[in-house]
């Protein structure tokens, strides 16, 4: 899909209904309610999706009256927000990582990883790192979808989590990816930040920031 067609898509209550579900479950009236729209609006959507095998139900919540049908994302629903040309990167770590001893690998993934961040976002002008922060999550949903700030695990951390990974299949292999994009983000925004990434059957991005740490 291309990049044009991403933004189109996350506009559009379909997308909408998706970047929702980006959450965790929702029952149909969550998703009512969250998007706006009627009932049979969003089980029309529910349908067309999961018919795409793009979503599934997973089971009843209790309900006043009834029970309710919580529905989910499927990994080819996560699929759908934005994704980088991993195998051609995954091939190339693996090259280096033979080639490179781990410090002289890390200094470069460091150096990319910090020169892709300010070549996107640019430099960030609020002087405190929760006000840091905001500024740059506004910025990064102007490139892609499916991010969001959080409570993170900790007491006053925050969590800044994707729907996704656009590195999914790169990350499975080469961790210190995560890791060293935890230490550009804690650099940039003046905080101690954590990678809390899931790299499980539909891994997503996670990082744990402590903005009164850095």
């Amino acid at each position: 899909m291309a990049d044009s067609d991403e933004v189109e898509l996350f506009d559009t209550t379909r997308g909408k209904l998706l970047l929702r579900l980006c959450d965790g479950p929702q029952t149909v009236n969550e998703l009512c309610e969250a998007l706006g729209v009627t009932d049979n609006a969003v089980r029309a959507q529910l349908a067309n999706l999961q018919e795409a095998g793009f979503i599934r139900p997973i089971g009843l919540r209790s309900g006043t009256r009834r029970p309710h049908v919580d529905y989910e994302l499927t990994p080819e629903g996560r699929a759908l927000f934005p994704r980088a040309h991993e195998p051609v990167l995954r091939v190339l770590l693996d090259v280096l990582r033979q080639r490179l001893p781990a410090e002289e690998l890390n200094a470069a993934l460091k150096q990319a990883a910090e020169t892709l961040l300010r070549s996107w976002l640019g430099e960030l002008s609020e002087p405190q790192p929760r006000a840091r922060l905001a500024e740059l999550v506004t910025r990064l949903k102007g490139l892609t979808a499916g991010v969001a700030v959080e409570q993170g695990p900790a007491e006053g951390s925050l969590a800044i989590r994707a729907c996704g990974c656009p590195l999914a299949s790169v990350t499975a292999s080469h961790p210190e990816v995560c890791q060293v994009l935890s230490e550009v983000l804690g650099e940039l925004l003046g905080a101690t930040v954590r990678e809390r990434c899931d790299r499980r059957e539909t891994p997503r991005c996670c990082f744990e920031i402590d903005p009164g740490a850095a």
